[in-house]
């Protein structure tokens, strides 16, 4: 019979521990002490032993590299921003100092360039996996539509970082970048002029641009993927389109051997690329040349082009509508696609719509990279120019 409680006694006796756990207790390893006030081994162990529904693979890494991408980015850009000056004098020197004169300045740049090009066809990869496996669908609608956020926040921060270098080629490019927003009907004038910090590109545009990328953007983003990942941690990972036979499996150790192999070897190719491909900086931007023939970054040639072949008067086609009408279905895709299956088979217009889009694109692109002069023949070598 247990013993009942008085009030000399209020609890009941407690029961007699080893020594070596009553000195544990006493004097707790400090792994012990942060145990007991974040409870961090709980959580990792929760997200380790998380179930993964059979047939989940490689194409479910692609989440974690760019993860991984968006982290290196931060680091990087961290490191760049300890040696750069956002002003029209100094932009381009401080370029030139951190790429030719700080200890494996080119190096930490060419990670930053060519992570970003890295971290869009990531992104594209993720998104296309979703769409064609229709991984949106409830109860995973709003992963999509913070997924979509997330890419065009991305893009964003390509825009803004373009004209970082201030040389010939991100000055023209924006020039015809920003040039976009004047086609909007009835207020493009002033919608250029607030992008631009007045008529023109010049200081305003240069620091307009640096605050965008460094501040407001990387608080949107770090919103955007904590939510995002919230949602996925919700609704867990959806399985392939068709179920497989089998029991679901914790993430560790097979998934998590997979993801490794995937994001050291993104990360191996960005850093081969950067150091075998190191960025180019050109001469300083000059807005009185006229011998030089801008061209945005790739991932905007597609648009490029496509305004190139549109008869004058119709550049808000290419501009806005075109691109405006894409962003909407990619937004509101979940809601369109009343399909209850996941399969393509039976998603038949949708799929062919976006295959469509898919395929306008990749041309557009296509043709911009086909008609791209080689480096330096509009120019002076890259190298050389940056030195003079």
């Amino acid at each position: 019979m247990p013993d009942s409680l008085t009030p000399e006694r209020p609890t009941t006796r407690t029961e007699e521990l080893p020594k070596e756990e009553e000195l544990r207790r006493d004097r707790p390893s400090f792994g012990d002490w942060m145990e007991l006030r974040l409870g961090w081994w709980g959580f990792v162990r929760k997200n380790l032993d998380e179930p993964m529904p059979p047939g989940v693979g490689w194409w479910q890494t692609l989440g974690n590299l760019l993860l991984t991408l968006l982290l290196f980015q931060f680091v990087t850009g961290f490191a760049l921003a300890m040696f750069y000056s956002p002003s029209t004098q100094d932009a381009h020197a401080s370029v030139k100092h951190i790429t030719f004169e700080v200890p494996l300045g080119s190096f930490v740049r060419g990670l930053h360039v060519w992570g970003s090009t890295a971290i869009v066809i990531v992104t594209v990869l993720h998104i296309l996996r979703v769409f064609f496996w229709g991984s949106y669908k409830k109860p995973r609608e709003l992963t999509w539509l913070v997924g979509c956020i997330i890419f065009n926040l991305i893009l964003g921060f390509s825009f803004t970082g373009y004209l970082l270098p201030w040389d010939q080629k991100a000055y023209w490019a924006t020039v015809v970048g920003t040039r976009i927003a004047g086609t909007v009907p009835g207020i493009g004038e002033q919608l250029m002029a607030l992008v631009r910090g007045g008529e023109e590109v010049g200081a305003l545009t240069l620091t307009r641009f640096y605050a965008i990328h460094v501040m407001l953007l990387p608080a949107l983003l770090i919103v955007c993927t904590g939510l995002h990942l919230y949602l996925v941690r919700r609704h867990h990972i959806a399985g392939p389109v068709l179920p497989q036979r089998g029991k679901p499996v914790p993430f560790y150790p097979v998934q998590l051997f997979k993801d490794a192999v995937v994001v050291l070897g993104g990360m191996g190719i960005v850093a081969y690329l950067a150091l075998a491909f190191p960025p180019a900086l050109e001469a300083i931007a000059d807005p009185t040349g006229t011998d030089f023939s801008p061209r945005p970054e790739w991932y905007f040639l597609g648009l490029y082009e496509l305004l190139k072949i549109m008869p004058a008067g119709y550049e808000v086609v290419a501009t806005i509508i075109v691109p405006g009408l894409v962003s909407i279905g990619m937004l509101f895709l979940p809601w369109l696609d009343r399909s209850p299956s996941r399969h393509p088979a039976r998603r038949q217009w949708i799929i062919v719509a976006g295959i469509a889009v898919i395929l306008m694109i990749g041309v557009m692109t296509l043709k911009g990279i086909l008609e791209t002069p080689p480096p330096g023949a509009h120019a002076a070598p890259a190298t050389a120019s940056a030195q003079e």
